[in-house]
């Protein structure tokens, strides 16, 4: 018998307002030192606002807002003869998804508004209409893969 210890998946449930799986990982990347509560109340007053301002589901928005900063490749380093290259290669749709939230709770914070809930509207405001630092992150991240697009056929 393996002595290795197994490795369970964290089961994520849907989030109690809306029913979405988008959601609850959207509040446990905002969520810190285990206050979930106080992550609803911002995402969910976000979310508010953001169907007042437009007009439609906020489930239609948020999609639409991972969508747009979803990053198709990743760059890793690997070490061949003696030099460094930055090697592209695609990425899975779940971590893509991950690196799209982890950007925009990282970049809402950098903002210049006072409360992290209108830097977090903000943020997802400026990132529907496609200026705003994750963005901005997406496309160095592409601008960076066509550079190194020559090393793409080394293996990781």
């Amino acid at each position: 018998m393996s002595r290795k210890k197994r490795y369970y998946k964290n089961i994520i449930f849907c989030d109690p307002k809306f029913g979405s799986y988008i959601f609850s990982k959207f509040i446990n990347y905002i969520m810190k030192n285990g206050k979930k509560n106080k992550a609803q109340n911002i995402f969910y007053y976000s979310l508010n606002l953001i169907s007042i301002k437009f007009n439609k589901n906020p489930l239609y928005i948020i999609k639409k807002i991972i969508k747009i900063s979803q990053p198709l490749f990743e760059i890793k380093k690997k070490k061949i003869g003696g030099t460094k290259y930055n090697v592209p290669f695609k990425i899975s749709v779940k971590r893509s998804l991950m690196y799209s939230m982890k950007w925009i709770v990282k970049n809402s914070n950098k903002r210049n508004e006072n409360g992290f809930k209108n830097k977090f509207l903000g943020e997802l405001i400026d990132t529907f209409y496609g200026n705003s630092l994750t963005i901005k992150l997406k496309e160095e991240i592409n601008k960076q893969t066509e550079l190194n697009k020559a090393y793409s056929n080394f293996k990781l």
